[in-house]
């Protein structure tokens, strides 16, 4: 029993392999943060100017916006992609073409800095290229993630592939801050080579991972997907019946086919995709907006603006925390429920960030009490938006249909990372000396996103919480309102399992609970 209940030692471990998707973004986001502090990067990449007298290096507002934003461009096209390739290929073989397209991506950034100056050009089309690859990772682990586990525990898998990325982004960090104070090229080029680690470790255990019983059923591969499901959930003791699972996903798959046949673009523009899109794309795009992406690339800027001297120190401070709180993924969202803690966790990163901006705004040579006070609420912040990140992939991935899976992931990632491409593109323009000169008070306007999170995500985003996918499926089908989702009622079976394994879908034939959508 439990929230674990019906995970095996060996899905468990299929679940580990496929997370290490993860580690790209992790690896790419961690030290690209990062080395914007380090000197050797910026010498050779960036131009040197006169700071009161002082020559510093430094990249110019420019070079930092195109160092970042090619990066959300790259994502985006790689969810593009993901789209058709993970629907064609399946999620095992898009797993390895992401592995393939990092590995391209990082040999053109690590030889950028070849020859006699580096070539901040050719930096930015492998940090592109490698971009990509990520991209097709926002969409391909999250989905086999949530088609390969058991509802009970799907928060905790799924926050698994979140665990993952902090992991890699402490690791990038924490090198950043080892070579820190070296002047030569090896300074930054022992960070950027520490992201190969990710797709040869993924290149290794993908032999080990089976394709989605899911997807495998979907495109007429029962035999395939009975193997896979044994894989998955059966143990010498457990008793579980593959060929029934895979005959009832079967059957639930052809019913959608057969009641909706909706699979198309234009479908999404109806109801009840609609909603389900719209929840994702909302959610993703918040995210962004309440200040991820900012924190993650400019965090650097950011201590710096409210008086930290020395920052690495307070980074991996930071980093260690989000990954601490970004733990409580694992069981949180399965006991407690999606809506309470986003709701929770924005009010709180809303109030923290505000209180910084105020506090910036008040005292413009801070002192070491605000600077400390400052320190703190960034640090409270990182730990409440470290609790919320993981539901922000737990719901995209439980509003994505059965049906147009791909196409509503891949297009809410699209809007997300395109959020983050204008947040990363404005943002040095918005805070720099001479363009917005914001600084620190930038806080502002994530503070406000945090308020507008609060409001859709008590509107619009309804409880999931135990529901299978298919059960959701069910649900958003016929118009459940928002508010009626937690502990619906589910009278005939459609959908069982053996040793309470897998999913149990059930549904009511009944249509008491069919109202408006809020």
């Amino acid at each position: 029993m439990g929230i674990y209940q019906g995970i095996t030692p060996r899905g468990a471990l299929v679940m580990v392999f496929a997370s290490l998707g993860g580690l790209l973004f992790g690896f790419d986001n961690g030290w690209w943060g990062t080395v914007l502090g380090e000197t050797a990067f910026l010498c050779d990449y960036g131009e040197t100017i006169m700071v009161k007298g002082v020559e510093t290096c430094n990249l110019s507002t420019s070079q930092q916006s195109a160092g970042t934003g090619v990066g959300s461009a790259g994502i985006m096209l790689g969810c593009a992609l993901a789209m058709y390739i993970n629907n064609l290929i399946g999620r095992q073989k898009s797993i390895v073409t992401l592995a393939l397209i990092s590995i391209v991506g990082i040999v053109v950034e690590m030889t950028s800095a070849t020859g006699s100056s580096a070539r901040y050009g050719q930096f930015l089309a492998g940090k592109t290229i490698n971009s990509i690859a990520m991209g097709i990772a926002c969409n391909v682990v999250p989905i086999y993630l949530s088609e390969t586990s058991v509802a009970s525990a799907r928060g905790f898998v799924i926050n698994m592939y979140q665990m993952v990325q902090i992991i890699g982004v402490i690791v990038a960090s924490g090198s950043v801050y080892a070579v820190a104070a070296r002047l030569d090229k090896s300074a930054y080029l022992i960070p950027m080579g520490i992201q190969f680690v990710a797709p040869t470790l993924i290149l290794l255990v993908v032999p080990f991972i089976p394709e989605s019983p899911r997807w495998l059923v979907w495109v007429g591969r029962k035999e395939e997907a009975i193997r896979a499901t044994e894989i998955l959930f059966k143990t010498e003791t457990n008793g579980f019946d593959a060929v029934d699972y895979v005959d009832k996903l079967d059957a639930a798959f052809h019913e959608a086919k057969e009641e909706a046949k909706a699979t198309g673009w234009g479908d999404l523009a109806r109801q009840p995709d609609l909603r389900r899109v719209l929840i994702a794309i909302g959610i993703q795009s918040l995210q962004q907006a309440q200040g991820s992406s900012y924190m993650t690339n400019y965090i650097v800027s950011f201590l710096v603006g409210v008086g930290v001297v020395n920052v690495f120190p307070v980074i991996m401070g930071l980093y260690c925390l989000y990954f601490a709180t970004i733990c409580t993924g694992n069981f949180l969202p399965d006991i407690f429920g999606r809506r309470p803690i986003l709701l929770s966790t924005s009010a709180f990163c809303a109030a923290t960030l505000i209180i910084v901006s105020i506090l910036t705004t008040a005292f413009a040579d801070p002192s070491t009490s605000v600077q400390k006070a400052s320190i703190a609420l960034i640090f409270l912040w990182y730990a409440s938006f470290g609790a919320q990140s993981p539901l922000i992939w737990i719901v995209t991935a439980e509003a994505a249909p059965t049906r147009n899976r791909e196409k509503v992931l891949g297009l809410a990632t699209f809007c997300g990372f395109g959020v983050q491409l204008i947040i990363t593109f404005v943002a040095p323009y918005l805070q720099d000396v001479g363009y917005g000169n914001l600084g620190s008070k930038i806080g502002f306007i994530w503070g406000a996103f945090s308020m507008i999170n609060i409001a859709f995500v008590f509107f619009f985003v309804p409880e999931t919480k135990g529901h299978s996918l298919e059960q959701l499926d069910y649900l958003y089908e016929n118009r459940v309102a928002t508010r009626k989702f937690k502990g619906y009622h589910f009278d005939d079976v459609v959908l069982a399992t053996s040793a309470n394994q897998v999913d149990e879908v059930v549904i009511d034939k009944h249509d008491d609970n069919k109202e408006d959508l809020v």
